[in-house]
C-alpha cells in the first residue's frame, strides 16, 4: 500500500513538473515578437525582411522630427536622465547600457597631457613647493550641442501578413547617433549615443503629447505625436542594409568596387525601388 502511495505522488509530481515546463516554453516561444508594436503570429508571416535606413534629420523633410527645442534627440536625452528610457549598446536591444556610459557620450573630454601624482603630491614637474612645481590639471569636459545628434538609423522589418493580405513596415528599434558632419565630431565617423525599444519610445512620445511633437509648419494648429508621424512614415531614410548572411552594409559591400561610395548610394536607391516593385508586382500573381 505504502509503495502504491508513492507510485502515485510521484506521478502527481511528474505531472505538473510536466505541465509547468510546458508553460515555460509556452511563454518563452508564444510565436509573438516582444520588440513590435503591432503584434503578429509569426504563423501568419508569409515574408519578412530586415532593413536597416539611416535618417539625417537635417534634411528637409526630416525637420518637423528636429524642431527648435523640440528635437527628438532632446526629448529622448531627457527621458533618459529621468529614468523613464532605457538605452541600449546596439540596435540588437538585447544589453542595456549603463547610464554612465550614456550620459559620458554626451560630453566631450578634452585631451591634456598625461600627469600622475605619487603619494607625496610630486608629478611630473616636480614637488610641492619647487620653484618650477605645476599641479595636474583636472580632466575637462564641455556638453556636445544637442542638435549635433542629428543622425538617426532605424531597424525594422518589412513583411507580408498572409492573414489581412497586407504590407507592414515594423519598427523594432531607433538609434541615435552624433552626426559626422557636425564641427564638434573630430572622429571622422558617425558615433552611437545609444540604441532604444520603438515600443518604449512610442509609448514616451505617447505619454508627452505637448513635448513630443512634429512640428507642422504648414499649420501649427496641426501638430502631430512623434509616435504617429513614425508610424504614418513622414521621415525619409534611405536604405544602408538589407539582411544578409555576411551582416555586410551596402556601402561595404560595394567598398571595393572602382565607382567606390557612389555605386553603394545609388544600391541603395535601387533597393527602395525593388521594394516598391516587389509590393506592385505582389498583386498580379
Amino acid at each position: 500500500m505504502k509503495n502504491l502511495n508513492k507510485i502515485f505522488v510521484l506521478f502527481v509530481l511528474l505531472s505538473i513538473s510536466s505541465v509547468d515546463n510546458s508553460y515555460a516554453q509556452a511563454e518563452v516561444s508564444n510565436g509573438y515578437n516582444p520588440l513590435s508594436l503591432r503584434q503578429v503570429h509569426e504563423s501568419y508571416l508569409m515574408w519578412k525582411r530586415t532593413l536597416w535606413r539611416r535618417i539625417d534629420m537635417k534634411e528637409k523633410q526630416n525637420k518637423p522630427f528636429f524642431a527648435l527645442n523640440r528635437e527628438l534627440s532632446r526629448v529622448i536625452i531627457d527621458a533618459v536622465e529621468r529614468g523613464v528610457l532605457i538605452p541600449y549598446t546596439s540596435d540588437t536591444v538585447d544589453t542595456i547600457m549603463p547610464i554612465d556610459d550614456f550620459r559620458s557620450s554626451l560630453v566631450i573630454k578634452e585631451d591634456i597631457i598625461p600627469c600622475n601624482t605619487d603619494i607625496n603630491g610630486c608629478n611630473n614637474s616636480g614637488c610641492p613647493g619647487e620653484p618650477f612645481f605645476e599641479p595636474c590639471e583636472e580632466l575637462k569636459s564641455q556638453k556636445i550641442d544637442i542638435r549635433h545628434f542629428s543622425i538617426f538609423q532605424i531597424k525594422e522589418d518589412l513583411y507580408f501578413d498572409r492573414i489581412h493580405s497586407r504590407i507592414y513596415f515594423d519598427i523594432q528599434s531607433v538609434s541615435m547617433y552624433w552626426d559626422n558632419m557636425a564641427p564638434s565630431n573630430l572622429r571622422g565617423g558617425d558615433v552611437l549615443i545609444g540604441s532604444f525599444r520603438f515600443i518604449d519610445l512610442y509609448n514616451l512620445f505617447k505619454s508627452m503629447p505637448k513635448e513630443a511633437i512634429w512640428f507642422n509648419e504648414k499649420n501649427i494648429a496641426q501638430h502631430k505625436n512623434l509616435g504617429d508621424a513614425f508610424l504614418l512614415r513622414l521621415f525619409r531614410g534611405y536604405i544602408i542594409k538589407m539582411a544578409n548572411a555576411d551582416g555586410e552594409t551596402l556601402l561595404d559591400i560595394y567598398e571595393n568596387d572602382s565607382a567606390g561610395k557612389g555605386k553603394g548610394i545609388m544600391a541603395a536607391v535601387q533597393a527602395e525601388q525593388d521594394l516598391m516593385e516587389w509590393e506592385s508586382n505582389l498583386w498580379e500573381y
